[in-house]
């Protein structure tokens, strides 16, 4: 039987402004800011429009967050069960 190749993308260098032109083409400025911590100040990538900023470390992990919250919506956040099944699904694969 003869299957399609499956494409796979690796996290790495060559997936950077990709990330970021798929960021601007959901209509997100783009800039960096300096934020403290309680430990020290950290660069970080902004993205942001009238609705929504997200600050992270590169533009993988910005997409990553905006695409989260788009699929997640409001209420993003994993909830308790969503939490407890994550553990219970990957802890008994270490």
């Amino acid at each position: 039987m003869n299957q399609k190749p499956v494409e796979t993308i690796a996290a790495a260098g060559n997936t950077e402004i990709p990330c970021y032109l798929a960021i601007k083409s959901l209509g997100f400025d783009i800039s960096k800011a300096e934020v403290d911590t309680t430990l020290s100040a950290a660069q970080l990538w902004v993205a942001e429009n009238s609705e929504f900023r997200f600050l992270a470390s590169s533009h993988l992990e910005l997409l990553g967050l905006i695409s989260m919250r788009k699929i997640r919506g409001q209420n993003w956040k994993a909830e308790d069960r969503e939490i407890d099944d994550y553990f219970e699904e990957h802890e008994s694969h270490s």
